[in-house]
């Protein structure tokens, strides 16, 4: 696989992965609020992985991760919105007067600029904020789900070994 191939694979797994963040969070939150933990625990495991969740963890991830979750859903419906528009540009716009739009007179020079155009931005889009949203949805799973040792003072002191 070459390496733009992977860059863009990467960067769409993470737009999908974040943009759906939000709706698995309110599903996970209905389902502890409904009065099933369990399955909710089993659902946060299945979307965002780690073991250890429990329903007042996944609680905490749909609240805490509400702004992170809102941001990329924002950010992602956006990105699938304009593709369908900038990509479809000759299904939408085929009955208009597009001699005068950019890449005119031709159709297929108005979708070559409004195709490539679009690509490049969902590149920035989807390269930097939806990856820095993403390590923060990350970031705030792990301190969720990392099982804390039971006696935190226990892991701290030195080991003595037997000699």
């Amino acid at each position: 696989m070459s390496a733009i191939r992977r860059q863009i694979t990467t960067g769409v797994r993470a737009g999908v992965r974040a943009g759906l963040a939000l709706p698995a969070g309110v599903v996970g939150a209905v389902l502890v609020l409904s009065g099933q933990p369990g399955r909710a625990a089993r659902w946060q495991e299945r979307v965002s992985g780690g073991r250890g969740w429990t329903g007042g963890r996944v609680l905490a991830r749909a609240v805490l991760g509400l702004p992170l979750d809102a941001l990329a859903l924002l950010i992602t419906g956006y990105a699938l919105f304009s593709s369908v528009r900038n990509f479809g540009y000759p299904l939408w716009y085929l009955d208009t007067d597009y001699h005068q739009a950019w890449g005119g007179p031709s159709m297929a020079g108005v979708w070559a600029v409004h195709a490539t155009g679009w690509a490049l931005c969902l590149y920035v889009l989807l390269r930097w904020p939806v990856r820095w949203i993403t390590r923060g949805q990350r970031a705030l799973t792990a301190r969720l789900v990392h099982d804390r040792p039971a006696n935190p003072v226990a892991q701290t002191m030195p080991s003595v070994s037997a000699a």
